[in-house]
């Protein structure tokens, strides 16, 4: 076959820089609405940490679902081969991007809830209740539309995020007992159990040979 003719990609390289330098413009943009907008700031250093973790979820929920939706601009900043790919993925990736969007708010609610915070405590309580009930329900609708290797990994992250979750709450647990570590805070055991669970997702992939630039 004449080289000329071949269907041309890409530069893996070149989508991953673009990658990065869009999602360092979302994410500074998000850290200025987060620190203009709400009380995280004022209300203390783990308000902070936890508002990021959910700026995270929620920028990362929002650019993959985005990118779905749109897969012809999606696949040029999406780790994926082309946008036939993000077509035939819509249903699980859409679920997925769906949960992350819900759990990224329900971390900013928590953060700019509680002594000092903005946000009442039927209303936090409420929206963990709702994340709760809607990521578990897309959750199993989006099991049906994954493949087998998208399961496994799904799994796989899960137990490396309890790991990690245990360790740390070990080790956390050790030093503030014996007044060498700080104490136990609510929204900073939230940002960690949080936070473990998106590391174990990367772990995952990352093993399975996911996050290669494509």
């Amino acid at each position: 076959m004449n080289p000329s003719l071949k269907k041309s990609s890409p530069d893996p390289r070149k989508k991953m820089l673009v990658s990065a330098l869009f999602g360092a413009v979302a994410g500074a943009f998000g850290v200025t609405l987060l620190l203009r907008w709400t009380d995280a700031a004022k209300t203390g250093d783990s308000a902070v940490i936890l508002s990021g973790v959910g700026l995270a979820y929620l920028a990362m929920g929002l650019m993959v679902g985005l990118g779905t939706l749109m897969p012809r601009a999606g696949s040029k900043v999406l780790n994926v081969e082309d946008s036939d790919e993000l077509v035939e993925s819509r249903g699980a990736l859409l679920g997925s991007s769906l949960a992350n969007v819900v759990l990224g708010a329900m971390m900013i609610i928590l953060a700019n809830s509680g002594t000092g915070g903005a946000i009442s405590v039927e209303i936090a309580v409420a929206s963990v209740f709702v994340a709760l009930v809607v990521t578990g329900f897309l959750t199993v609708k989006s099991w049906k539309h994954q493949d087998e290797l998208m399961r496994q990994v799904s799994l796989e992250g899960t137990s490396v995020a309890g790991a990690l979750v245990v360790v740390t709450l070990l080790v956390w647990s050790a030093f503030a007992m014996n007044g060498i570590g700080p104490a136990f805070d609510a929204k900073l055991v939230v940002a960690l159990v949080m936070g473990m669970t998106l590391v174990g997702a990367f772990v995952a992939a990352g093993a399975r040979g996911m996050l290669k630039p494509r």
